[in-house]
């Protein structure tokens, strides 16, 4: 999940607002803290910027749905992106000037308007690719959600002194494989959608948009780290319960 946008200004208002929004939740969960004479005012804040975090990302995952499936408008990215704007004059579709201006009629009497380009931007885009890309997007925000509620379960089960309760480490387990497989195969998914939606072009007959396969390594990085973690509390559950298994033996021989 991340936030784009082509305008500078607006790009910094975006940001400007996301950090006000961080900085009420942090300013809320310390002085919910102190209030209540909290001991764990660390965990209190990280576990509250958790929660908050997958709320957030239940609000993108709607509003990233309504904006690729609920209008036709889809703006190219990445390397199918960089080739239709070198290969512009090899398109059969309509195509906007360097002022943003169609000289061609974009809605037709009769059936449906044709797909367009312009400055990046496809109006008029099949559902299939729109859909293709939310999956993507879905699976990168669903990878993220993952390790936030891992730090939640962490939290609040150390909130509660029980820091290596079973549920932590398989939390982390859980959140491993999704970073691993979600991190990775959302960037593969939303290339293959943005290929399919420049490829739904008309072009001349010779032309094909290629695809590029594009996979990051930070999610398997991610991962080991996540699966040490989950190795670490299933240790410490270990060690607690042969702890508390010695106390009893002591207790016995009192």
């Amino acid at each position: 999940m991340q936030l784009t946008s082509t305008d500078l200004l607006q790009g910094l208002g975006w940001l400007a607002l996301w950090l006000a929004i961080t900085g009420v939740i942090l300013a809320f969960s310390i002085w919910r803290a102190r209030r209540r004479g909290s001991t764990t005012l660390a965990l209190d804040v990280t576990r509250n910027a958790s929660l908050a975090y997958l709320g957030v990302a239940a609000f993108g995952i709607v509003m990233s749905g309504l904006q690729r499936l609920g209008s036709g408008s889809l703006a190219l990215e990445g390397a199918a992106g960089q080739w239709v704007a070198e290969q512009q004059d090899a398109l059969h579709s309509p195509t906007c000037d360097a002022t943003g201006t169609f000289h061609v009629e974009l809605s037709p009497a009769q059936g449906p308007a044709p797909i367009s380009y312009c400055q990046n931007w496809l109006e008029n885009v099949p559902v299939g690719p729109r859909l293709t890309v939310y999956l993507g997007t879905l699976m990168g925000i669903l990878a993220s959600a993952a390790i936030a509620w891992a730090i939640y379960t962490a939290t609040r089960r150390a909130g509660v002194r029980d820091p290596f309760h079973p549920s932590v480490s398989r939390t982390f387990g859980f959140a491993s494989i999704a970073v691993m497989v979600g991190g990775a195969m959302s960037t593969l998914v939303t290339s293959i959608g943005m290929t399919l939606a420049a490829r739904s072009l008309q072009w001349e007959p010779e032309m094909t948009v290629p695809f590029e396969l594009s996979i990051p390594l930070w999610p398997f990085a991610v991962a080991v780290g996540l699966f040490a973690l989950s190795a670490i509390f299933r240790y410490g559950r270990q060690l607690q319960l042969e702890k508390e298994r010695l106390q009893r033996e002591t207790d016995g021989l009192v």
